[in-house]
């Protein structure tokens, strides 16, 4: 009991002195550093980027078109369509290339492009845009025939605030609006190649945690025909993939920072080209191997633990102040390394992420600041019990003193003056002159 009433005292200095601290520190823009770290960086990030097996993906194949000016790529693209699909027919062609309008390109190139695209076997991207609380298409203003290509949206989820750079690790299968259903690239592309997964991925508001654990082939050239033979019956994702001799993105279009990542704290480039992400999610809905990620059980275990920590570092520092004063650095890395353990274990054992990042930080910094925390409270109670006891002491002198003088009056007959000096009472009889 005594326990649980020590720890409401710290909670209550905690929300007291905390809330008006953050407020400020918050105000003066002295968190932005801590608040991109915590948006950027997730415990299972050092399982993506370090410890994570990668498996190769061999039904879905990436086709580079490099960075060239729309009239060439618009060409390329045509040429490399009408070829693949006479000679070796890939089950789904997806194009992550936006076509934007560009007075530039002649309408012959564009008529061309348009023609070659009007195939069964065609997936387009387009990017939503939400206007009055209404999602909009906003996509190529060419006239493609979109009763034959399939179309979905692009979108990914990050992380949510004002921050500058954000990690893919979610994304969100379909937006119900209406009576419509918009679905996205991945969704559609996966459909069209026949890929048999739980429809209950699409409910409404569904957000879905990304496995990186999948790589694939190096992407093909799209003017290298010697390798067209191995898109027969695959799926191919036409977008930039160039890299340079290290294997990094060479060019800084389209790319994202995700969760596989090497270097997950600091700056670090963006790791990966937006195409490559959605192979990603491509290749967990054919085979199933979204992480699973309960936000609401993650929520309960982060406040629940921290009770529970914090209540213990109470307890042994009752025990031992200069024990735990000494060990506190060995208590900080032992309680960090441990929480980083068990995301990481869920996440590659059971294949559920429990984010526990919170909840470390947490911990490191109970263990910094709970014995400042101790010392505010006894200072406050030596300050109150003074305020406090002191009158109630001097009144009791007080009372005290009225009733021992008013006993001798009685006994006596005759009146009584008493005066307190600290604990001391003294008491002068005056002879009066009786009155007949």
């Amino acid at each position: 009991m005594k326990l649980i009433k020590k720890f409401l005292k710290h909670a209550l200095v905690i929300v007291i002195l905390g809330y008006p601290i953050y407020h400020l520190l918050h105000t003066l823009h002295v968190l932005n550093p801590l608040e991109k770290e915590l948006a950027d960086f997730k415990f299972s990030d050092i399982y993506f980027g370090h410890i994570q097996e990668k498996i190769t993906d061999k039904d879905i194949y990436l086709i580079d078109i490099g960075s060239k000016d729309n009239t060439t790529t618009r060409s390329e693209i045509s040429n490399f369509i009408n070829t693949i699909n006479k000679k070796y027919k890939p089950k789904v062609i997806a194009l992550d290339v936006a076509f934007l309008r560009d007075i530039s390109v002649s309408d012959d190139v564009n008529t061309r492009l348009v023609s070659s695209l009007s195939n069964d076997n065609i997936v387009m991207g387009y990017d939503l845009v939400n206007i009055k609380e209404k999602w909009l298409k906003n996509k190529s203003e060419l006239p493609f025939n979109y009763n034959i290509i399939r179309e979905g949206f692009t979108n990914n989820l990050v992380a949510k605030g004002k921050i500058n750079f954000k990690v893919e690790r979610f994304f969100q299968p379909s937006i119900i609006q209406g009576d419509d259903t918009l679905k996205h690239f991945s969704v559609v592309t996966a459909e069209k190649y026949g890929a048999n997964f739980n429809k209950s991925l699409l409910k409404e508001d569904n957000k879905v945690m990304i496995n990186f654990k999948y790589r694939y082939n190096d992407a093909i050239s799209i003017g290298d025909t010697n390798n067209y033979f191995k898109l027969k019956d695959k799926i191919v994702i036409v977008g930039l993939f160039t890299k340079n001799k290290e294997g990094a993105p060479l060019y800084n279009e389209d790319l994202h920072y995700t969760s596989s990542n090497k270097v997950y704290l600091g700056k670090s480039p963006p790791n990966m080209y937006g195409g490559e992400v959605l192979a990603t999610i491509i290749s967990n809905i054919n085979n199933e191997k979204f992480v699973k990620y309960y936000q609401s059980l993650s929520y309960w275990l982060n406040i629940i633990l921290s009770i529970l920590i914090y209540l213990m570092l109470l307890y042994f520092m009752g025990k031992s102040h200069n024990i735990f004063a000494a060990t506190s650095i060995i208590t900080q890395f032992g309680f960090v390394s441990l929480f980083v353990f068990l995301s990481v274990f869920f996440v590659g054992k059971f294949n559920v992420y429990l984010d526990l990042t919170i909840l470390g930080i947490i911990t490191f910094f109970s263990v910094e600041f709970i014995g400042v925390i101790e010392e505010i409270i006894c200072l406050v109670e030596s300050k109150i019990t003074r305020l406090i006891k002191g009158p109630l002491k001097v009144k009791s002198q007080i009372q005290k003193n009225k009733s021992t003088c008013s006993a001798i009056s009685k006994s006596t007959g005759v009146q009584c003056r008493n005066k307190a000096k600290g604990e001391s009472m003294y008491c002068r009889v005056h002879n009066k002159k009786k009155t007949s």
